[in-house]
């Protein structure tokens, strides 16, 4: 599986701060296996950033830490990339219908 090197420093940062929010809360990686429910290996396969740890993994040990909500940020809608892309989209003027309105149900 390809992965650009830009992706593999951001899964390795996010592994990171996965292994520092974990020692903050003073566990084990066993511990945090468990509570996540699969193998202490997967957990160090998370914390190193391996991209080939899924998502829903990443998306299950954020919650186990409390951390679940910094989720949101990933697509937040004041994203000034997307809404520039978005407004040169749209339409220079917008009309009026000539249609008739037909209201006969």
């Amino acid at each position: 599986m390809y992965t650009p090197n830009k992706a593999k420093v951001a899964l390795v940062q996010l592994g990171e701060q996965l292994r520092m929010a974990r020692k903050r809360r003073q566990w084990t990686i066993a511990e945090l296996a468990k509570k996540v429910e699969v193998s202490s290996p997967t957990i160090m396969a998370l914390e190193k950033g391996e991209p080939t740890v899924s998502l829903g993994l990443f998306v299950s040990a954020l919650w186990v830490l409390g951390l679940e909500t910094e989720l949101l940020n990933l697509a937040n809608p004041t994203d000034t990339e997307g809404i520039k892309l978005m407004n040169a989209r749209l339409p220079k003027k917008i009309r009026i219908s000539k249609k008739a309105l037909d209201n006969d149900f």
